[in-house]
């Protein structure tokens, strides 16, 4: 059954899907479209986002060949918990 939102919006919607036709194939529209409506998203900017998700590309990692004055470079790991404060409510 087909459902069909009132001022033609469906319309533009379907035709918003469609123009991601422009940067990518058929398939990989197809798999993000069902993504998405397995997930119960319905707007053609969702899906976007969800295709480019899917393009990108884990960053390798950093060499520090040729970079001898970044070896003694160091960094703390990061304390999470320090976070948590986010989380607590601050009342008016």
């Amino acid at each position: 059954m087909c459902r069909v939102a009132p001022s033609g919006h469906g319309t533009r919607s379907f035709i918003r899907v469609l123009r991601l036709l422009e940067t990518v194939s058929l398939a990989r529209l197809t798999d993000a479209v069902d993504y998405a409506l397995d997930i119960g998203i319905l707007d053609p900017e969702s899906i976007r986002v969800i295709l480019e998700y899917r393009a990108d590309r884990p960053v390798d990692l950093f060499s520090l060949d040729g970079r001898p004055h970044l070896s003694a470079v160091r960094v703390a790991t990061t304390d999470v918990s320090a976070y948590q404060a986010l989380l607590t409510e601050v009342a008016p």
